[in-house]
């Protein structure tokens, strides 16, 4: 059995200290950790050098020059998923702290489910303006809790129309999957989700595994998610951006043949 840590980064100099440590200090040691380093243009690489010196880290520099910031993020995860070539791997942002028993507590959810392709756990909110309203990640993205008692094709569709996976806190055996890759314009959380739940090989689990940070300066997250609660309010919000939710109602159109 091996196992991976796989974090992205980009101009992480201002959490990467702590964010590496909370992954050094593991109850679980992992077997590798791969970072990507997404252009970054402060210090993140030297302090990320600096603090992995006596330990088995390898430093990446992104492969992915696409100007959608979608795309280049799930290309980075894909990257260092490969690169790892480990049978378990736990995502990572750059910014947020793993509990202690983040691996073995994934890694006894993997075990316990043979056939899973990913694993979503939950987060403790830290920081930001909601932080106060909004305890944890499931907060945001509610999971119904007869969720895991449902067909695929009800989990695919409830997936599609809400978030339940934050990337990092999310674990995955890669063999699961029949290709990693993500199509251009997803998110890989997202994406491999949707494939998951399609496939019934989903597991949504209520532990809290990290201390996510929730910032007005992300990219992509909890600030920029949209949850409806309805198909019909999914598909108008979806309909307002054309041609994006062409390609994508054309990219999931297989998921769905398959939760079938």
């Amino acid at each position: 059995m091996t196992t991976a840590a796989v974090l992205v980064t980009h101009n992480s100099s201002g959490w990467i200290n702590e964010t590496l440590v909370s992954v050094f200090n593991q109850e679980t040691s992992v077997d590798r950790i791969v970072i990507v380093d997404d252009h970054s243009s402060d210090a993140t690489l030297e302090i990320i050098r600096e603090l992995s010196a006596s330990r088995a880290v390898e430093v990446l520099l992104s492969s992915s020059d696409s100007s959608d910031v979608h795309t280049r993020i799930a290309a980075n995860f894909v990257q260092g998923i490969q690169q790892a070539e480990s049978e378990f791997v736990f995502l990572g942002d750059h910014d947020d702290i793993w509990h202690r028993q983040r691996v073995s507590s994934q890694l006894q959810t993997l075990m316990t489910h043979p056939a899973a392709a990913l694993v979503a756990s939950d987060g403790q909110i830290i920081d930001g303006p909601d932080a106060g309203r909004l305890r944890t990640l499931s907060d945001v993205f509610p999971v119904p809790a007869e969720f895991e008692s449902w067909r695929s094709s009800q989990q695919f569709g409830y997936v599609l129309r809400h978030s339940v996976a934050t990337g990092s806190a999310c674990a995955l055996r890669p063999a699961a999957f029949h290709e990693l890759k993500v199509p251009d314009g997803w998110l890989h959380d997202r994406w491999w989700s949707l494939w998951a739940a399609a496939h019934g090989l989903l597991v949504v689990d209520p532990t809290v595994v990290i201390d996510y940070r929730l910032s007005d300066t992300q990219q992509v997250g909890l600030n920029t998610a949209a949850q409806n609660s309805g198909a019909a309010s999914w598909l108008v919000h979806h309909l307002r951006k054309g041609t994006r939710t062409a390609r994508r109602l054309i990219d999931v159109a297989p998921l769905f043949i398959a939760s079938r």
